[in-house]
């Protein structure tokens, strides 16, 4: 609640640079009181009210998708006191007709989509649904800045499922991966032994490298095989 104090018997009242005060007389909204000093008059009483931005949290609740699935989902919104008149006299409780609103819009968004497609548009899911419950919003004072997604939690099963399916699909990737890796190599082989066909005197280079790299004495015939000896 926004409301911090009710002042009824003192004679000043400070108003902080984050408040302000709706000053009831006779019960009849009087006035409203920007920070700063103020006398209080006979039969008046200041609300005191903080007008700082807040959040708003709206606890998971269970919601259908187009194509019948149960989804648990929560809002995370902000708003702040625009208009501490009306705050005071429109709304007995202005966190529970939120928490309402905000209620009956996330099912109207949901209402028409498939679970693919609440999971692709998360991001943007309540932009739609701002402009008609901040409007609502704005009769109770408020101002409601954002909406937002907080979480949103699928059945056990759907998760198995959608973790197998996950799996599935890397499964194949690094599949894929390795089939293509091993195409390239057998090119690769291909290429050589072609490329080895065509140029015989590349086989006694390779010999001769071979040995060279064994620390092996190489015995050449002209015209013939290389044959690699090891040195004693």
């Amino acid at each position: 609640m926004s409301v911090t104090r009710i002042v009824r018997t003192r004679r000043w009242v400070v108003i902080l640079a984050w408040e302000r005060a709706v000053v009831l007389r006779d019960g009849k909204v009087n006035r409203t009181v920007a920070p700063g000093r103020e006398r209080r008059r006979r039969r008046e009483e200041f609300w005191v009210l903080d007008v700082r931005d807040r959040r708003l949290v709206v606890p998971p609740q269970d919601v259908l998708t187009s194509d019948g699935l149960q989804v648990r989902i929560s809002v995370f919104g902000k708003y702040a006191v625009a208009d501490p008149e009306k705050w005071v006299q429109n709304a007995v409780s202005v966190d529970g007709e939120l928490h309402a609103l905000i209620q009956l819009r996330l099912r109207e968004a949901i209402a028409g989509l498939t679970l693919d497609e609440l999971l692709a548009s998360r991001q943007g899911l309540l932009d739609a649904a701002l402009a008609p419950t901040a409007e609502a919003a704005a009769d109770m004072g408020v101002t409601l800045e954002s909406l937002e997604i907080r979480d949103i939690t699928l059945p056990q099963e759907l998760r198995r499922a959608y973790a197998e399916t996950a799996l599935a699909r890397e499964t194949g990737k690094a599949r894929l991966e390795a089939a293509r890796g091993e195409a390239a190599a057998l090119r690769s082989l291909a290429n050589t032994a072609d490329l080895l066909e065509k140029h015989p005197a590349l086989i006694q280079l390779r010999a001769l490298g071979a040995a060279e790299a064994s620390g092996g004495q190489l015995v050449l015939k002209v015209g013939g095989p290389v044959a690699p000896t090891k040195s004693e």
